[in-house]
């Protein structure tokens, strides 16, 4: 796992044919692999979890029972399912003359609901 580790440090997704090695060494080793994966930066966590899909409910398991959720970055634990990212709602249509609007009218004893 220092080796892995090591390879982290020197950035191996940016050697693509030893990047694959190192995701196949990874997925074959766990779980003793969880704290090298959990060291990846969270893009190249994703590709791992996506090329490697029943990895993911371990890792969170693993986490969840290293009770790590204030160690990790809040992407990864994202990335893990542990964080869901509000979605921005979208803005209500509303026609331009009722965005500008005044609240009061010109006509003396008109309410406007």
């Amino acid at each position: 796992m220092g080796i892995l580790s090591r390879l982290v440090n020197k950035q191996i997704w940016k050697m693509p044919k030893l990047w694959v090695g190192f995701l196949k060494l990874a997925y074959q080793t766990q779980p003793r692999s969880f704290d090298v994966l959990l060291q990846l930066p969270p893009p190249q966590l994703e590709v791992a979890l996506n090329k490697y899909p029943n990895l993911r409910p371990h890792l969170s398991s693993f986490v969840n029972r290293q009770n790590l959720h204030n160690k990790l970055p809040r992407h990864t634990l994202n990335i893990l399912g542990f964080v869901n990212e509000p979605q921005q709602a979208p803005m209500p249509f509303a026609p331009a003359a009722l965005q500008t609007a005044d609240a009061t009218s010109s006509l003396p004893g008109a309410n406007i609901m």
